[in-house]
């Protein structure tokens, strides 16, 4: 299983840069999706057991660069740092929690958007808001759905089967 994490505050303006990650992704792409406040208990509950989980949150760096995207893998030390959301615990106490009750993913990935403005009131401001639009692209060409094959498994000197209108498979060229 594979599973988008959304952590953030809609309401704490670039904070629901996670949230709003995941709602671009409904519809386009064949995951799990979820939108959690950051709580180390409910991203354990969200996670455990996943193949790949995705956790994508907006951050506060000093100096900024609203917009800009880190990406950190599960070894990477910045999870260790102090929390620098407006979540009281941060990542890496989920991580550290996750870890001693055996209840991690086997992978995880974390995209963490600077932000800017983390105060009261709705709405991403314009560079958070294009990064966010940038990383649900990259994620929708990662993590879309893709179609079956037509005729499945194809071995040489076996006919291709027909399409289900019993027509022969596109591009098929036809021996009779």
């Amino acid at each position: 299983m594979t599973i988008v994490i959304g952590v953030g505050n809609e309401f704490r303006r670039d904070d629901g840069a996670g949230p709003a990650a995941v709602e671009a992704l409904r519809g386009r792409v064949g995951v799990t999706l979820a939108v959690t406040d950051g709580e180390p208990a409910r991203l354990i509950e969200l996670w455990a057991g996943a193949d790949l989980a995705i956790v994508v949150d907006a951050v506060r760096c000093d100096p900024p660069s609203p917009g800009r995207v880190h990406e950190l893998g599960l070894d990477t030390a910045a999870l260790a740092a102090p929390p620098v959301t407006g979540h009281s615990l941060g990542l890496g106490d989920a991580v550290a929690l996750g870890a001693a009750v055996g209840r991690m993913p086997r992978v995880l990935e974390v995209l963490a958007i600077e932000g800017s403005e983390f105060g009261f009131g709705r709405g991403l401001t314009p560079r958070v808001a294009a990064a966010v639009d940038s990383l649900t692209r990259r994620l929708t060409a990662r993590l879309a759905p893709r179609p079956a094959s037509l005729c499945g498994p194809h071995e040489p000197g076996r006919p291709v089967p027909a399409t289900s209108d019993g027509t022969d498979a596109p591009g098929r060229k036809d021996d009779a």
